[in-house]
């Protein structure tokens, strides 16, 4: 997404899932290990290393590659998109897909709502997905958790707020990031509002919806599909980006220059 001030730290974080490797996968380590040892007793370590950094260059480069070949042939719509945003939105289809019957009211927020609502696709080289819900949805999200690992999650993060209270879930699907913020219900000066994660202390207004804003979500297109929005998102993302939200390099109008 395009940049925004965030304070996120994997410190900051705790594990509610997070895939193990197999039986299978540990013994085939073990023993790929071994053999190279005994080959080589003086390399085994250099050997180790080039193992795990072939593996990291395959995981993070190959087969993301072999991923967006498919998607393109897969969703022929978007075959022209560059692979970043291939991936993305599929992974955020797939997403909601899963989670369709818990009717969770998600909502595109920061990045993502920014090139939606700016040029109908996500903005930049997405790596990952923004989106908000309402605090009071929450409990429908973490028992959903089980139902995102049995469809491929390999790993869900939850970041404490003040009094044990979660502002974030972090969830890795398709090997892209849906990151889900929490807006809870907060007197301003006696006007109830929204309110998310405060990224930046000297504007905290920049997190928050007036009440009508997140009771009544409207609809916006990104990559020819509907999505939800904050009732007023051009006043959120003059908050949240500044008044030249609307300027964009041309070049990251991939869908809407195709069209």
């Amino acid at each position: 997404m395009e940049n925004h001030p965030k304070t996120d730290s994997s410190k900051e974080y705790k594990l509610l899932h997070l895939e193990k490797k197999s039986w299978l996968q540990r013994l085939a380590k073990k023993l790929v290990l071994k053999i190279l040892s005994k080959l080589s007793p003086n390399k085994s370590l250099s050997y180790k290393n080039k193992i795990i950094a072939i593996r990291v260059k395959i995981i993070k480069e190959f087969l993301p590659i072999l991923k967006s070949i498919f998607l393109k042939f897969k969703y022929p719509a978007y075959f022209r998109l560059p692979s970043q945003h291939i991936r993305t939105i599929h992974a955020l289809l797939k997403f909601l897909k899963i989670l369709e019957k818990k009717k969770i009211n998600f909502f595109l927020l920061d990045g993502s709502l920014l090139g939606a609502i700016r040029q109908e696709s996500f903005a930049g080289r997405p790596h990952d997905v923004d989106l908000g819900m309402k605090q009071d949805e929450l409990p429908k999200l973490l028992d959903s958790i089980p139902l995102l690992v049995s469809h491929g999650s390999p790993c869900v993060k939850a970041r404490p707020a003040a009094g044990d209270k979660m502002q974030k879930l972090q969830i890795i699907l398709e090997g892209i990031l849906i990151d889900v913020e929490f807006f809870r219900k907060v007197k301003i000066e006696g006007v109830e509002m929204w309110e998310g994660q405060t990224y930046d202390k000297s504007r905290t207004d920049s997190n928050r919806f007036p009440i009508e804003d997140l009771e009544n979500l409207k609809p916006v297109k990104a990559y020819g599909k509907i999505f939800m929005s904050p009732a007023n998102p051009e006043k959120f993302l003059e908050k949240r980006f500044g008044k030249n939200w609307l300027k964009s390099d041309s070049k990251q109008f991939f869908w809407k220059k195709r069209i």
